[in-house]
């Protein structure tokens, strides 16, 4: 156990250390045991950059594999471990908030919340760029650490462009300040997934505070229709800070929820949601780029409630048990056969299936299609991971990829990434972590069971088992 650290530091305490063997899937067991080892050996909660220092130099002298971990936002098993070893959790990195206004940059410690990010920096007329979806929860070290798309890129652009600096402790322990000049650069840290080094700062432009924000909500009779007005507002002069769209099985399992659909909604429509922001003139260019959009605009009330959903995707999940989902790059120019295909598949497996998504550049959205799930009941629950395949597959035909990696997603490499691409990344983990201590097992290859060799045979089986379940509920 890591020496030098206060002993309420560290535990060894089953109970808690259960609690960091999981994210937020709820992966039944015999899915996970057999296979890997996501119960750790410890979990360690250093209060300052230099307690992560010690811990990973430690770690690493032992070859002790380390996974760092924050809020754990995401369901792929980014931030669990799968070789035992230390949990570092990073949670009393948070604050720190130091903003540069004549520079329109802000320093933050990595555990901070977006929400909280950005609720500091309006009360000082700044805002951020972008966030995720999950900004209530999710932490700006996270989101860095994953892939960084989200609401505002289209205007502002991905994470990667926002950055000026970071702070990170390497697999030896050094800490290091990079950016775009030193070796290596801040760019290999980006959707690292915690594989190259900790994050213990972050360094990143904002904006002035929006001086105006006008929201639009526009309904759509067919996935066409919505995507040739996603491409036309995505590419005009006068872009929108984001674009979220929903097609009619969302709302559906927003209504199994408890959720009624938006005001004058009508069954079997796709939504838009448009929020032009910045100065007068601009709003209002962008707001001129509506006319003419096939498609009919819903109450302003309907818009301001909807746009207050934004960070509530996922409530989805009242209607329970549990919810599986595949997310994926889409090109906004193969979103309407993506769309209608996954109508189809829910029709012909007698599966309710929602997507969601947001537009993240002029070419391009991010889609989460959900359907619902019981890991209560494990073989069931097992052949849906199945079904999660055919999703990805649908994508992949539209010129889609999953979104994101860490352990369940490196079953997709070869779509995720080129040869020469995986290739660097390999290089880059091979140079800065040479005894492969940091957050192992993820990213790089697909571990046993996800081989292609053998998860593609068995994800068609346990699809087929899905299907056949469903149409015997039916």
């Amino acid at each position: 156990m890591p020496a030098n650290l206060p002993p309420d530091r560290v535990t060894v305490d089953l109970i808690e250390r259960t609690l960091y063997s999981r994210d937020l899937a709820p992966v039944p067991a015999m899915m996970v045991r057999p296979f890997f080892q996501t119960l750790p050996e410890a979990v360690v909660r250093p209060a300052d950059a230099g307690q992560v220092a010690e811990v990973v130099r430690q770690a690493t002298r032992a070859h002790v594999p380390i996974t760092p971990r924050a809020a754990a936002t995401t369901s792929f098993y980014d931030a669990v471990p799968v070789r035992g070893g230390l949990v570092l959790d990073l949670n009393d990195l948070r604050g720190g908030i130091e903003l540069d206004a004549p520079r329109q940059t802000v320093r933050v410690l990595p555990a901070t919340t977006w929400y909280e990010l950005d609720e500091a920096l309006q009360r000082t007329g700044f805002a951020v760029k972008s966030y995720p979806s999950s900004a209530l929860s999710a932490t700006v070290g996270g989101w860095i650490s994953t892939q960084g798309h989200g609401i505002g890129s289209l205007k502002y652009g991905a994470m990667a462009d926002q950055l000026v600096a970071l702070q990170v402790v390497l697999p030896g322990g050094e800490t290091r300040a990079v950016d775009r000049q030193t070796d290596p650069p801040l760019e290999w840290f980006v959707a690292a997934e915690g594989t190259l080094g900790v994050i213990t700062a972050v360094e990143l432009e904002v904006r002035p505070r929006p001086e105006v924000e006008s929201l639009h909500m526009l309904s759509f009779n067919d996935p066409l229709s919505l995507g040739s007005a996603l491409l036309h507002l995505s590419r005009s002069e006068a872009r929108p800070f984001t674009m979220l769209f929903a097609d009619p099985g969302y709302f559906r399992l927003l209504a199994r929820s408890g959720f009624p659909p938006p005001l004058d909604l009508v069954d079997d429509q796709l939504v838009l949601l448009a929020c032009f922001q910045g100065e007068p003139g601009d709003v209002r260019r962008g707001r001129d780029e509506l006319v003419g959009l096939r498609g009919r605009e819903l109450p302003t009330e309907a818009a301001v409630e909807e746009w207050g959903h934004r960070l509530y995707h996922l409530r989805v999940k009242r209607g329970g048990p549990s919810l599986l989902a595949a997310e994926q790059w889409l090109p906004l120019a193969g979103l309407a056969g993506y769309l209608s295909a996954v109508g189809r598949l829910g029709r012909s497996a007698c599966t309710p299936i929602g997507s969601y998504g947001v537009v993240v550049s002029p070419d391009w959205a991010l889609v989460m299609s959900l359907y619902p799930a019981d890991e209560r009941r494990p073989m069931e629950y097992l052949a849906g991971i199945g079904f999660t395949k055919r999703l990805h597959d649908l994508g992949s035909r539209h010129g889609g990829r999953p979104y994101g990696v860490g352990l369940w997603n490196s079953a997709y490499l070869s779509r995720l990434f080129s040869r020469q691409q995986l290739t660097e990344l390999r290089r880059r983990k091979a140079r800065l972590d040479p005894s492969g201590v940091m957050n192992p097992g993820k990213l790089y290859r697909a571990p046993f069971p996800l081989w292609p060799a053998t998860f593609r045979p068995g994800a068609w089986v346990l699809a087929a088992i899905h299907v056949a379940l469903g149409r015997r509920k039916r």
